[in-house]
Protein backbone atom coordinates (compact mmCIF):
# COMPACT_ATOMS: atom_id res chain seq x y z
CA UNK A 1 0.00 0.00 0.00
CA UNK A 2 1.43 3.24 -1.01
CA UNK A 3 1.57 5.72 1.87
CA UNK A 4 0.96 9.51 1.38
CA UNK A 5 3.07 11.98 2.49
CA UNK A 6 1.12 14.65 4.37
CA UNK A 7 2.21 18.19 3.77
CA UNK A 8 0.53 20.61 6.42
CA UNK A 9 0.63 24.21 5.00
CA UNK A 10 2.02 27.22 6.92
CA UNK A 11 0.11 29.84 8.35
CA UNK A 12 1.47 32.32 5.89
CA UNK A 13 0.62 29.97 2.61
CA UNK A 14 -3.23 29.77 4.66
CA UNK A 15 -3.13 33.68 4.93
CA UNK A 16 -2.31 33.91 1.02
CA UNK A 17 -4.63 31.70 -0.35
CA UNK A 18 -7.24 33.57 1.98
CA UNK A 19 -6.09 37.34 0.74
CA UNK A 20 -6.39 35.56 -2.94
CA UNK A 21 -9.70 34.43 -2.59
CA UNK A 22 -10.87 37.77 -1.12
CA UNK A 23 -8.78 39.48 -4.02
CA UNK A 24 -11.05 37.21 -6.34
CA UNK A 25 -14.42 38.21 -4.94
CA UNK A 26 -13.60 42.15 -5.21
CA UNK A 27 -12.14 41.91 -8.41
CA UNK A 28 -15.08 40.00 -9.83
CA UNK A 29 -17.79 42.46 -8.18
CA UNK A 30 -15.45 45.65 -9.72
CA UNK A 31 -16.14 44.01 -13.01
CA UNK A 32 -19.82 43.66 -12.47
CA UNK A 33 -20.32 46.85 -10.60
CA UNK A 34 -17.33 49.31 -12.73
CA UNK A 35 -15.09 49.52 -9.75
CA UNK A 36 -17.43 50.60 -6.81
CA UNK A 37 -15.98 51.51 -3.59
CA UNK A 38 -16.57 48.66 -1.58
CA UNK A 39 -15.01 46.41 -4.58
CA UNK A 40 -11.68 48.89 -4.28
CA UNK A 41 -11.64 48.03 -0.59
CA UNK A 42 -11.78 44.39 -0.63
CA UNK A 43 -8.78 44.33 -3.37
CA UNK A 44 -6.77 46.53 -1.37
CA UNK A 45 -7.05 45.12 1.81
CA UNK A 46 -6.26 41.80 0.35
CA UNK A 47 -2.97 43.13 -1.45
CA UNK A 48 -2.15 44.91 2.27
CA UNK A 49 -2.41 41.53 3.46
CA UNK A 50 -0.26 39.78 0.95
CA UNK A 51 2.43 42.85 1.74
CA UNK A 52 2.29 42.14 5.28
CA UNK A 53 2.96 38.65 4.93
CA UNK A 54 5.74 39.10 2.40
CA UNK A 55 7.55 41.95 4.19
CA UNK A 56 6.97 40.85 7.90
CA UNK A 57 9.30 37.98 8.10
CA UNK A 58 12.13 40.34 6.59
CA UNK A 59 11.55 42.67 9.82
CA UNK A 60 11.28 39.90 12.21
CA UNK A 61 7.90 38.05 12.85
CA UNK A 62 9.05 34.65 13.61
CA UNK A 63 5.54 32.92 12.86
CA UNK A 64 5.05 34.44 9.33
CA UNK A 65 8.81 33.11 8.50
CA UNK A 66 8.60 30.25 6.10
CA UNK A 67 11.77 27.47 6.40
CA UNK A 68 13.18 27.14 2.82
CA UNK A 69 11.97 23.79 1.10
CA UNK A 70 11.29 23.45 -2.37
CA UNK A 71 12.53 24.64 -5.11
CA UNK A 72 14.26 28.17 -4.35
CA UNK A 73 14.30 28.96 -8.28
CA UNK A 74 10.52 28.91 -8.04
CA UNK A 75 10.29 30.64 -5.03
CA UNK A 76 12.36 33.48 -6.38
CA UNK A 77 9.93 33.71 -9.62
CA UNK A 78 7.06 33.66 -7.15
CA UNK A 79 8.14 36.81 -5.87
CA UNK A 80 8.70 38.37 -8.53
CA UNK A 81 5.53 37.59 -9.90
CA UNK A 82 3.84 39.21 -6.71
CA UNK A 83 5.81 42.33 -7.01
CA UNK A 84 4.66 42.17 -10.32
CA UNK A 85 1.02 41.76 -9.46
CA UNK A 86 1.36 44.54 -6.76
CA UNK A 87 2.44 47.06 -9.60
CA UNK A 88 -0.12 46.17 -12.11
CA UNK A 89 -2.87 46.58 -8.74
CA UNK A 90 -1.11 50.08 -8.22
CA UNK A 91 -1.25 50.81 -12.05
CA UNK A 92 -5.24 50.02 -11.95
CA UNK A 93 -5.83 51.80 -8.87
CA UNK A 94 -4.46 55.10 -10.62
CA UNK A 95 -6.62 54.36 -13.64
CA UNK A 96 -9.64 54.12 -11.67
CA UNK A 97 -8.36 56.95 -10.18
CA UNK A 98 -8.63 58.91 -13.49
CA UNK A 99 -11.99 57.48 -14.21
CA UNK A 100 -10.34 55.23 -17.17
CA UNK A 101 -12.37 52.66 -16.47
CA UNK A 102 -11.87 50.31 -19.91
CA UNK A 103 -7.74 50.02 -18.96
CA UNK A 104 -9.12 49.33 -15.47
CA UNK A 105 -10.51 46.41 -16.04
CA UNK A 106 -7.95 45.25 -18.09
CA UNK A 107 -5.20 46.15 -15.04
CA UNK A 108 -7.51 44.08 -12.68
CA UNK A 109 -7.52 40.88 -15.23
CA UNK A 110 -3.89 41.62 -15.57
CA UNK A 111 -3.36 41.61 -11.81
CA UNK A 112 -5.35 38.74 -11.28
CA UNK A 113 -3.62 36.58 -14.11
CA UNK A 114 -0.49 37.81 -12.16
CA UNK A 115 -1.72 36.71 -8.09
CA UNK A 116 -3.21 33.09 -9.68
CA UNK A 117 0.56 32.60 -11.61
CA UNK A 118 2.43 33.79 -8.25
CA UNK A 119 0.32 31.82 -5.93
CA UNK A 120 0.61 28.25 -7.86
CA UNK A 121 3.67 29.19 -8.59
CA UNK A 122 5.01 29.43 -5.00
CA UNK A 123 2.29 26.56 -3.45
CA UNK A 124 3.89 24.20 -6.32
CA UNK A 125 7.42 25.31 -5.94
CA UNK A 126 6.86 24.51 -1.99
CA UNK A 127 4.99 21.18 -1.67
CA UNK A 128 5.30 19.40 -5.26
CA UNK A 129 9.04 19.80 -6.20
CA UNK A 130 11.23 17.16 -5.04
CA UNK A 131 14.06 18.59 -3.13
CA UNK A 132 16.92 16.20 -3.88
CA UNK A 133 18.35 14.44 -0.92
CA UNK A 134 21.85 15.78 0.29
CA UNK A 135 25.25 14.22 -1.29
CA UNK A 136 26.17 11.88 1.78
CA UNK A 137 30.18 12.34 2.72
CA UNK A 138 31.87 8.51 2.84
Amino acid sequence: MMSVKRNSLHIAEMIYCLAFLLYLIGSSLTHIENGTELTLWLMSFAVVLTAIVTLFPLAGIKWLQLAPQGSRAGFWAAMLLQGASWLSFGGAMFLRLRRALGPFHMWITLTTLLWAAWLLIFIYSRHAYATPPAKRRQ
